[in-house]
């Protein structure tokens, strides 16, 4: 895990009073948007070429100075409020303000973007309704990991972490991750020269049982691979504890401050909100709030993996 110092993740308050079912309705007129978005917040537009249907998009990057007439449907937008240097925000469809549920369209330039940057240090991530997602206009995160004091990992944590296979399906790999703390699946092409479409179409299957469900979740796309956690409502997480003096004499407790565990914090990069949180979270603590506050139970989690593989077609052991 990496601890990294910022603001505090910017939330609209009313996010917070929804229930799930209003969390994923169509968004509000009156409610902010990236239409709204100053002209100095845009970096670029971009389009997406079909080679076939066996292979991701040819992603082309459109300058701001030549958009004109031909104005193009997709945008990169700087985000005003980054949790790392580089934080983009990339707004497929911007004009038509589709809300912040993945489609499989989506998800297909989620991939396509991936791997058009080619860059270690490059992941996309998505918060959806319910999960931490401050805008109701679908969007994309776009993070080029920091370098950590210290630290050793080029991308997210969950990356090089330990993966046990679960199935294999349509030239997919469906693997858990052994040792994170909160429910995951992560999709990896089992040849990713001739398999690229593939892992779109199982994450799929995923994502829509997710939302027929009414689950929050968080999604990271790394490369060809596809990080899934579906989670609990979002709340403020952690208020509850605290560290004990390591002192016998002194019995008093510092607070570890509170989090909002979107998918930068489920893929191993915690934000620190403040600076109780900064000196005062451990390990310990992040991963007892993840297994308690934000993973299904136990129960929940085998439940969903069976009506995945229902889903698929593929028999119960």
């Amino acid at each position: 895990m990496c601890c990294y110092a910022q603001s505090k993740r910017p939330v609209d308050p009313l996010l917070l009073q929804l229930s799930t079912d209003e969390t994923f309705a169509n968004p509000k007129v009156s409610d902010f948007n990236f239409t709204m978005a100053k002209r100095e917040e845009f970096l670029s537009g971009f389009r997406f070429k079909t080679e076939d249907d066996q292979h991701l998009l040819f992603v082309q990057t459109i300058d701001m100075g030549d958009v004109g007439k031909d104005e193009p449907e997709h945008f990169v937008l700087v985000n005003v409020a980054p949790l790392v240097r580089g934080h983009m925000l990339f707004v497929p469809e911007l004009n038509r303000v589709k809300p912040q549920k993945m489609t499989k369209k989506f998800l297909l330039y989620a991939l396509s973007i991936s791997q058009a940057i080619r860059r270690e240090d490059f992941a996309l991530g998505f918060n959806s309704a319910g999960a931490w997602s401050s805008v109701n206009h679908f969007h994309l995160q776009g993070y080029f990991f920091p370098h950590i004091e210290n630290g050793t990992s080029i991308n997210f944590p969950v990356v090089t972490q330990l993966r046990e296979e679960m199935f294999r399906i349509a030239g997919v790999v469906v693997k858990y991750l052994l040792d994170w703390k909160t429910t995951s699946y992560v999709l990896e092409p089992e040849d990713p020269a001739s398999n690229e479409t593939h892992v779109m179409e199982i994450a799929w299957t995923m994502l829509e049982l997710l939302q027929s469900q009414k689950i929050p979740h968080n999604l990271l796309v790394v490369g060809r691979v596809v990080f899934i956690f579906p989670r609990q409502p979002q709340r403020e997480n952690g208020t509850g504890l605290s560290t004990d003096s390591a002192s016998e004499t002194d019995t008093t407790t510092t607070s570890a401050g509170s989090l909002r565990i979107a998918v930068a914090e489920l893929s191993g990069l915690i934000i620190a909100g403040d600076s109780a949180m900064y000196d005062n979270l451990t390990e310990e603590m992040f991963n007892t709030i993840l297994n308690k506050e934000v993973s299904l139970v136990p129960s929940e989690e085998a439940a969903l993996t069976a009506a995945w593989k229902e889903k698929l077609n593929i028999k119960m052991e």
